[in-house]
């Protein structure tokens, strides 16, 4: 059974370097299907959830050994079921897991402000939208879209969905946005679906339809195998990424991501290129 941890490494680890610092032990109330870490540079703290408990929790930033969380949000009147995911918007300043939003400082039982229509994967603060997926945890039965939709609930503006072959896409995994891409991490090895394509896919957030990925990380048919976690190093300009099957963190330095910014709309258009970056 997998050792409940938050494990921080020095940015260039390499190969077997051990960890920095370890929130680790009972008084962290952490349990083994932490499947999302999400770091707000904002407020230098650290929030994941915790499925077994319904909860989410979130720690200081500089957090060692036993430190107990600083927030808890659980309790009946969240109506958390126990996700295994969570989003932190830092210019709103609200959590989002589960279709709930709660503010960025609830703690204990408190009851979301809203919920949305579909699963919120990563926020676009620029553009006031969310980028999530239609499908639920666990719910394999098609093959999933991305989608973009109006973070304001009275928004008369349509969702838009990135779905179809050329994306292949099966199993959406952690997203983020930035300077207008969604970048988003795809397991080809999950579930029934499974085709073997696995990588880090970079869309626009003005794209719709079956459209491929501008550009592709670490695959298909190259290192990455299972990704689960993704995040973004942006003074670095590089591209995070956690994989199950590897057991490891692989670092992308992706500079395009960061120093281009997408044109508008297009519908249907087939671009598909696999990046060759550089492995940290």
């Amino acid at each position: 059974m997998a050792h409940p941890q938050i494990a921080a490494f020095a940015r260039l680890a390499e190969g077997g370097s051990a960890p920095v610092r370890r929130i680790e032990g009972q008084q962290t109330l952490l349990g083994r299907t932490m499947h999302a870490i999400y770091y707000n540079e904002v407020r230098d703290e650290i929030t994941v959830p915790q499925q077994f408990a319904q909860a989410i929790m979130t720690f200081r930033g500089d957090a060692s050994g036993e430190a107990p969380p600083v927030r808890i949000i659980q309790g009946p009147l969240t109506r958390l079921r126990g996700s295994s995911g969570v989003v932190v918007d830092t210019v709103n300043n609200e959590i989002i897991t589960e279709r709930k939003v709660f503010p960025i400082l609830a703690n204990g039982n408190v009851a979301p402000i809203r919920t949305t229509p579909y699963n919120v994967l990563a926020v676009d603060p620029v553009n006031d939208l969310y980028v999530g997926t239609d499908r639920g945890e666990g719910d394999f039965g098609e093959p999933p879209k991305i989608v973009i939709f109006p973070r304001d609930p009275n928004s008369s503006e349509p969702a838009r969905f990135i779905g179809g072959p050329k994306t292949m896409l099966v199993q959406v995994m952690r997203t983020r946005v930035h300077n207008g891409w969604i970048i988003a991490g795809n397991d080809g090895l999950q579930s029934d679906l499974r085709n073997g394509l696995s990588f880090v896919g970079v869309w626009s957030v003005f794209d719709e339809g079956d459209v491929a990925p501008r550009w592709t990380i670490g695959g298909p048919h190259r290192m990455l195998k299972k990704p689960r976690g993704l995040d973004l190093d942006v003074k670095n300009e590089t591209v995070i990424v956690s994989d199950k099957d590897l057991n490891g963190v692989l670092t992308y330095h992706v500079p395009e991501i960061f120093t281009e910014s997408p044109e508008p709309l297009r519908t249907g258009l087939r671009r598909n290129s696999t990046l060759a970056a550089r492995r940290n």
